[in-house]
């Protein structure tokens, strides 16, 4: 879905000869794929509060229980994909199968398919999806201990008719409609709904850049306390949707999100959005000095920290596969990061924020970058 499996061969032949960077990300990833293994299943019901999703904000952290659980879940399920397709044992895809079972299917533990925290949900399932679709054809989807892979199509179609398509905030479009189409976009690959898939990407296109100005900045995420971090989460929400459109470019009736233009120039708008922010992903302090005289706007609270900084660099390492361009590749071997962060939810993104240089980690859908993304460009696919 969000890697092509001849990309995963060749990833497997540079491991084998111990070539960088993705030798370091596949021991990375591994040592995940081992915890998943031997965790056992998790899944909404465990608070004590029903079948649906339900979590406060991040100003409330032991009321999130239900959106911890779904970014562990969700990044087991994506490893355990990943490892079975990589390597073809079993185990891997049995584990996974057992987990989505758990979250998805299970009379007793299952979530209710329905949309209730947005931007949790949409920045968590599609992973969760993603590990589906790499064992969708597996034996163990047979035993009678689980429900079917039937079901789990079902449940995905039931969520995204409750999800909607509407722009979800009453300033406009913000980073969480990037995600939210991103979702759909995921859901409909899993699907083979191309109908669908075409409809997100078609939305993105139209109205998922709307907050883009000429300058390359987003209007609407630069009014908000951590601005430069909001805009690069916008960024990520379109570059991870925009890698979907360019794995499954043959089902779209239009450009792919990398090739879509806004403005009349030779840069597409994701790359105009790149380019406007990869000078601050090292120097944050860069980025407040634009506000001065406007202190509403261009402020990074808590002082763009490493947690920040690593969401950062996996980004523009997805970008540098793609593009590759130089400052691509300056800002995600960024160092030197100012301030460390706070303990993230998830031990293996502490990892990779204790260690600002490579191998990188999204937080958010795609993991270990560096082992499935990195310098995809240097593959002999």
């Amino acid at each position: 879905m969000f890697v092509h499996l001849d990309t995963l061969a060749a990833i497997r032949g540079r491991v084998e000869n111990g070539d960088s960077p993705w030798t370091e990300a596949y021991e990375a990833f591994i040592d995940d794929v081992r915890d998943a293994m031997a965790a056992a299943p998790e899944s909404v019901t465990d608070n004590g509060d029903g079948h649906e999703f339900k979590t406060k904000g991040p100003e409330d952290p032991e009321a999130r229980k239900d959106y911890v659980a779904a970014i562990r879940t969700g990044d087991r399920i994506r490893d355990l994909g990943l490892a079975y397709q990589y390597t073809g044992a079993d185990q891997y895809a049995e584990k996974a199968i057992e987990l989505l079972d758990h979250w998805f299917l299970s009379s007793e533990t299952h979530m209710a398919p329905v949309k209730t925290n947005s931007i949790e949900q949409y920045i968590t399932l599609p992973k969760m999806w993603w590990g589906a679709e790499l064992v969708r054809d597996h034996e163990a989807w047979n035993a009678d201990s689980v429900g079917t892979e039937a079901d789990l199509q079902e449940w995905v179609r039931a969520f995204l008719n409750d999800m909607g398509h509407g722009i979800p905030t009453e300033m406009g479009q913000q980073n969480i409609f990037n995600w939210q189409e991103m979702t759909h976009a995921a859901g409909s690959v899993y699907l083979r709904n191309w109908d669908r898939f075409r409809e997100a990407m078609r939305r993105n296109r139209e109205d998922g850049f709307n907050q883009l100005r000429e300058d390359g900045l987003l209007e609407n995420e630069i009014t908000r306390a951590s601005s430069l971090a909001y805009s690069l989460y916008a960024a990520k929400a379109l570059v991870t949707a925009a890698e979907l459109s360019r794995l499954y470019a043959d089902k779209l009736d239009g450009p792919t999100l990398y090739e879509y233009q806004k403005f009349d120039t030779d840069r597409g708008a994701i790359e105009r959005i790149l380019d406007a922010h990869a000078p601050y992903v090292a120097d944050p302090e860069a980025w407040e000095a634009m506000g001065e005289g406007d202190p509403d706007r261009f402020v990074n609270t808590d002082d763009f920290p490493a947690r920040k900084q690593e969401a950062a660099s996996s980004l523009y390492e997805v970008a540098y596969s793609y593009y590759e361009k130089d400052t691509y590749l300056e800002a995600l071997t960024q160092s030197g990061q100012p301030v460390k962060n706070v303990p993230t939810y998830v031990s293996a993104q502490q990892a990779a924020i204790d260690n600002p240089d490579r191998p990188h980690r999204d937080e958010r859908i795609l993991g270990w970058t560096t082992f499935t993304h990195g310098e995809r460009f240097r593959l002999d696919l």
